[in-house]
């Protein structure tokens, strides 16, 4: 038995004959249901109509009627807190007004008397309770201007009784006075009537106590009329003040009678709309009537349209379906999606043809997708290797030909771009770079052979390293490719080997800065034995002896050791420095000697000083610092041979108020090589040099800055390149001024008293210079070498009169130490202090309190330094 199929009819036309059809029939059911509508809404709006003509009037009075009647309830306090008489009055009449419109709007309703027949008559009473408290207020006005008149004569009185104060019999008198004075400001404040009848009674009994006064002082009398009139007269103030509160407790009264008449008004105009709204209720259910059969007709031809819609949207949904599908199956081919198959294929219509022409295209996209795919994975990985890394990286084939490049590449290798392209062989890259680049260099400074390397580089991984001008060095670091080329990694090293360079300078610079103090601690030990023992030697000798001229003349070339030892210290940088007034051409002369042997023999120095006699505020031996500084930097320009110019001038500057300043300018100019213009402003920056690598830290000139600017002043350089360099330091000059004056003679020893000193010193050389200064003081001396010796002899001792230790004693307890134990076992023996470390070795010195003879010291400052501490305190008498 063969199984019936239903066919659609529609099957054989074409989509735009379908959807024509199914959208005649919705517009058809559209213009029927469109007529309905028209009928239905013609009924409601007569409805409408009739609905306006007889309820809305009557909703309008009801609604007017109800405003009105609020608004009569709303103006009472209003009347009742006016403080104008004419506003009270403007008041009243619009309140006459307000009723006269609400009984006419009453008489305008003739349903009002059955809805709410007492209307009438709470109208009646509502305008005699309103025109009573308009009565009232103004009555109230009159009363409150009669009380503010006698409350200015009050105050009036109280300013004349005030001027009375100050007479002899004031006293007397002026207390009752100002007693009723309170008395009736009292009455003004009081709410309550009885307190005010108390208080009135006690006024008349005082002013009838005050009347005896009239008789011994005349001159009170008015005041006394004029109390009588305010306390005891028949417009007196308590009698005002009562009628007042009187006043304003009727007005209150009269207020809540008019709230209630009101709320009764209202309950009145509520009944009337209550009835109002039943008869609009009514109204409106014929309405609802109206509206209910045309809601019928509309929904029957609703449903037809509905119906007629349906079937659209079925011919519609069904072409649709189809079409979707074809475009899900496009949607999943562009996704990735290769298994789906095409629909619709068999289809007659237009979304048949485009399916056929889909599967097509489908077919020539799979077999171009396989392809891109390949391409995309090649693509993705060149990205990767190009441009996810910072360094340079190149691609060579077996050829020895370029076959790729990022762009870091052509950067670093200083390479022109446009002068690269694919296929350029090897050897004309390197024509491209610069001389110095073209060799390579092993890491461990051997030069590698060009062509052996090249070839390595296609067997297994090299790394070496190149050199381009201005000192950058860049790292190569090659591996072979499997086709036989070889890939390069180019990094730029120049900044990790200059910051290596400087750490390596400064290490140097500290160890020679730790060289330096060391060397100055052991020389002041020397100086100070061979200043004790030329004292000496020459305090035996006779004034005309030539051998004390010899003596003296090794005197003087120790204080040139003792110059220089200190010069040491400051250009080491370890010696605590302080900015004191300095003569500058003085200081360049001083340091003469040690200039020329700074910069060598065959470099000419010469001096152009006219800042003789002024002053600067400097520390220094930071600013022998700085011109040293500079003098090895012209001498390093000039390569060891040329002309270094020291000149001071004066010179005016123009500050920015307006005021100039004087300043002295020093220059240091040389006949060096130059510095080139871009170069000038970067001098002063620290680590920055134009030596070669090894040869200078780049601290040098930006130490200058640094101590120049923290001098308040200003440091300027001008150069040219194969003329060279002047560098001018401009420092504040000082308002004073040195004089000439003849040198002051060297002070004389102070000699003791016999006292019983306690010598501390390691160095036995110094121990026994100082032991025979002092001997020669006139002191006795006991000698140690050690912290333990001094303190057994302590011990056993009791004449010690001071203790002088060398603070660097040579074994685990230096002489600080020492001096904390004595001065815990032995508080008030003195403690003299002496050291030839730099400060900055001393231990502990910023934490305590001491007094320190540095080394090398004279028998003079000895002397001093022993004579003060052992000055007698204010509790001993000198013997």
């Amino acid at each position: 038995m063969s199984r019936l199929r239903w066919r659609n009819p529609f099957h054989g036309m074409r989509a735009r004959t379908r959807l024509m059809l199914a959208f005649t029939i919705l517009a058809g059911s559209s213009i029927m249901l469109a007529l309905v509508g028209w009928t239905g809404l013609s009924d409601t709006d007569t409805a409408l109509n009739e609905f306006e003509q007889q309820a809305l009037p009557d909703i309008l009075r009801s609604l007017a009627l109800a405003e009105r009647t609020a608004n009569l309830a709303a103006v009472a306090p209003y009347v009742a807190n006016t403080s104008s008489p004419s506003l009270l009055n403007e008041l009243n009449l619009s309140l006459k007004e307000r009723i006269d419109n609400v009984l006419a709007i009453a008489r305008d309703i003739p349903e009002l008397d059955n809805a709410a027949p007492g209307l009438s008559a709470l109208l009646s009473q509502l305008e005699i309770t309103i025109t009573e408290l308009t009565g009232l207020t103004h009555e109230h006005l009159l009363l409150r201007e009669d009380i503010r008149q006698l409350e200015y004569r009050l105050g009036l009185l109280r300013e004349k009784l005030y001027q009375h104060e100050q007479n002899t019999d004031a006293h007397v008198w002026l207390p009752s006075f100002l007693i009723l004075l309170d008395q009736l400001s009292t009455a003004l404040h009081l709410e309550d009537s009885r307190q005010i009848t108390q208080l009135q009674q006690q006024f008349a009994l005082a002013l009838n106590e005050s009347d005896s006064l009239i008789h011994r002082y005349p001159q009170i009398a008015a005041f006394h009329h004029e109390l009588q009139f305010l306390g005891t007269s028949d417009l007196n103030l308590f009698e005002q003040r009562r009628q007042q509160l009187q006043l304003q407790q009727r007005r209150a009264f009269l207020l809540t009678s008019t709230r209630a008449v009101s709320e009764q008004l209202s309950t009145e105009v509520k009944q009337f709309v209550d009835q109002v709204q039943q008869r609009i209720t009514h109204q409106g259910q014929r309405m609802g009537v109206v509206v209910k059969s045309g809601k019928t007709g509309i929904l029957m031809i609703a449903l037809l349209c509905f119906a007629a819609a349906v079937g659209g949207i079925l011919v519609v949904r069904e072409l649709t379906r189809s079409l979707g599908e074809v475009t899900s199956v496009m949607s999943r081919l562009a996704a990735g999606d290769r298994e789906r198959q095409t629909p619709a294929v068999e289809r007659l219509d237009e979304i048949g043809e485009l399916a056929r022409a889909f599967e097509v295209f489908r077919e020539n996209a799979l077999a171009i997708d396989q392809m891109s795919q390949h391409l995309k994975e090649q693509s993705r990985l060149l990205e990767t290797i190009f441009d996810n890394i910072n360094d340079g990286l190149s691609v060579f084939d077996s050829q020895n030909r370029l076959v790729a490049w990022n762009p870091q590449y052509a950067d670093i290798l200083e390479l022109p771009v446009d002068k690269l392209h694919s296929g350029l062989p090897i050897e004309t890259i390197y024509t491209l770079l610069s001389q110095e680049a073209q060799e390579g260099w092993a890491l461990d400074g051997m030069m590698l052979d060009r062509d052996e390397v090249n070839q390595l580089r296609k067997q297994r991984a090299q790394r070496f390293e190149r050199h381009f001008p201005g000192g950058r060095v860049v790292e190569f670091r090659s591996n072979p490719m499997p086709d036989g080329g070889f890939v390069t990694l180019y990094s730029d090293l120049t900044e990790r080997k200059t910051i290596e360079a400087q750490l390596r300078q400064s290490q140097k610079m500290e160890v020679l800065g730790q060289l330096t103090g060391g060397v100055a601690h052991d020389f002041n030990n020397l100086l100070t034995a061979i200043f004790g023992n030329l004292q000496l030697l020459e305090e035996q000798l006779s004034p005309d002896a030539r051998e004390r001229r010899f003596a003296g003349r090794a005197l003087a070339a120790a204080e040139r050791g003792r110059l220089l030892t200190q010069r040491l210290l400051a250009f080491s940088r370890k010696q605590h420095l302080q900015p004191e007034e300095v003569e500058v051409d003085g200081l360049i002369e001083g340091m003469l000697d040690l200039i020329e042997y700074s910069v060598g023999d065959q470099i000419e120095i010469r001096l152009d000083l006219q800042a003789a006699h002024w002053l600067v505020s400097v520390d220094p031996s930071q600013l022998e610092n700085a011109l040293l500084n500079l003098a090895i930097n012209s001498s390093a320009a000039m390569q060891g041979k040329g002309v270094l110019t020291f000149t001071t001038r004066f010179r005016a500057q123009q500050l920015l108020n307006g005021e100039q300043q004087d300043l002295i300018c020093i220059s240091v100019t040389d006949t060096g090589c130059g510095i080139p213009a871009p170069l000038i402003r970067r001098v002063f920056e620290p680590f920055f040099t134009t030596k070669e690598i090894g040869e200078g830290s780049g601290l040098g000139l930006s130490m200058v800055y640094g101590f120049v600017k923290q001098s308040n002043g200003d440091i300027q350089v001008w150069s040219e390149v194969g003329r060279g360099t002047r560098i001018d330091i401009l420092l504040p000059r000082q308002l004073t001024r040195v004089t000439e004056t003849a040198p002051l003679p060297q002070p004389l020893p102070l000699l003791g008293r016999g006292q019983h000193l306690l010598v501390v010193e390691d160095d036995r050389q110094v121990a026994e210079s100082t032991t025979a200064m002092l001997t020669t003081l006139n002191y006795q001396i006991s000698t140690v070498h050690s912290a333990a010796d001094a303190l057994a002899l302590l011990a056993a001792t009791d004449d010690i009169a001071l203790v002088f230790t060398d603070i660097n004693l040579g074994s685990s307890i230096d002489g600080l130490q020492l001096g904390k134990q004595i001065h815990d076992r032995w508080p008030e023996l003195p403690l003299l202090y002496t050291s030839g470390l730099p400060q900055y070795q001393q231990p502990d010195h910023h934490s305590t309190d001491i007094t320190l003879l540095p080394k090398p010291y004279t028998r003079e400052t000895l002397s001093q330094a022993v004579a003060i501490l052992l000055q007698p305190t204010p509790k001993e008498s000198p013997e």
